[in-house]
């Protein structure tokens, strides 16, 4: 027979689980409880961060590259986020521009911010939008021309600046690579800069401004000892050797694949690549205000200039070749031409007003953005 005084280790033990367990799941329970209030509080604490700075979307846009090459060339008048176009525009009195953003397809536009005389280099990251403001009046600078790089969130909220006159009034290009600012500095150079504005460093020393850059190169003109024009030379852009692009200075250039493509001395498209070789023409006739997106080259030219037809039209033309098509007919002519996803960003005038349009490039159907007639100004 068994001892009737032997402990039962199993029943001791379930006792004693039946006592603690409560006790183990309260306290638990209000561990998840002060862990959830931690979260929601640091959660509440980041988005306050982010809404007052957009410091924390900055954390998440490691490389990532602004608007495009092509675009900047053509001033950045326009660049696009989210579904939404970012433009410049004059304002109503058209005594100052104004940054507005219209939904894609739509003619519902919001003005984001006014400005002074001029806005160009439109530029976005996370959630910041970059931009240079130009102003001509009320400014103490010893060139008479007040330039500043501001950067807002993109409701136009959070407004600062980021570079104060630091830089070249001759040259209002403005381009973001891989979170890095690139501009060109008062005494000509090229300087990097971090989206905050700090950190600037000499990237290249030209003295002439420089005309295009990506992630890899870096495109500029230096002085020709032989003669009184420049060179053009493109550099790996971390530093190495230049190579020289033409045997003269060319306009336009935009880094595709493994292409540069340019408007030549004789203002006709050519390309070369970029590790050197024979420049190839693309065409025999004159273009104006290239751009490149998705596989094509877009550009103005006159329809049919041998035949004294002086009307512009914008072609786009496959970067495999072909046949230029027509997009668009101008009353007039543009001084620049953004391409933004499937749209292209113009000027166009007739002889009563002026006007922005927005034409979609596979279906040609138009928006327009602003128009103000001669008569009212």
């Amino acid at each position: 027979m068994g001892n009737s005084n032997e402990i039962n280790e199993d029943e001791v033990f379930e006792k004693k689980e039946s006592k603690i367990k409560p006790k183990l799941q309260k306290i638990f329970k209000n561990k998840i409880m002060i862990f959830v209030l931690i979260m929601i509080l640091i959660i509440a604490i980041l988005a306050g961060v982010e809404f007052g700075t957009g410091a924390i979307s900055g954390l998440f846009t490691i490389g990532e590259t602004g608007n495009s090459a092509g675009n900047i060339i053509n001033c950045g008048y326009s660049v696009e986020k989210d579904g939404y176009i970012y433009y410049v525009s004059p304002s109503e009195d058209m005594y100052t521009t104004q940054i507005s953003r219209v939904k894609t397809g739509t003619k519902d536009s919001q003005v984001i911010y006014t400005g002074s005389y001029d806005i160009r280099g439109l530029n976005i990251i996370g959630n910041q939008i970059y931009f240079i403001n130009i102003s001509i009046e009320n400014t103490t600078d010893e060139d008479g021309v007040d330039n500043k790089i501001y950067k807002m969130n993109l409701d136009g909220s959070n407004l600062k600046v980021i570079n104060d006159n630091d830089f070249s009034y001759d040259y209002y290009d403005l381009h973001i690579v891989k979170n890095h600012i690139y501009y060109v500095g008062e005494d000509q150079n090229v300087y990097q800069m971090d989206l905050n504005g700090g950190n600037r460093k000499l990237v290249a020393e030209t003295g002439t401004g420089y005309l295009a850059i990506n992630d890899k190169y870096i495109i500029y003109n230096k002085s020709n000892e032989e003669a009184s024009d420049y060179i053009t030379y493109v550099r790996p852009l971390k530093g190495g050797e230049e190579t020289a692009i033409a045997s003269s200075r060319i306009l336009s250039p935009i880094i595709e694949q493994d292409f540069i493509y340019y408007i030549d001395a004789d203002e006709q498209l050519a390309r070369m690549p970029i590790a050197g070789g024979d420049v190839e023409k693309i065409t025999t006739y004159t273009v104006y205000n290239i751009n490149i997106s998705n596989g094509y080259i877009y550009y103005l030219n006159y329809k049919d200039k041998t035949s004294e037809d002086y009307t512009v039209a914008l072609y786009k033309l496959s970067l495999q070749g072909g046949e230029p098509e027509i997009v668009k007919e101008l009353s007039n002519y543009s001084s620049f031409l953004n391409i933004i996803g499937d749209y292209a960003y113009y000027m166009d005038m007739d002889d009563e007003k002026a006007f922005i349009n927005l034409v979609n490039v596979n279906d040609f159907n138009e928006v327009r953005l602003y128009e103000w007639e001669y008569a009212n100004y």
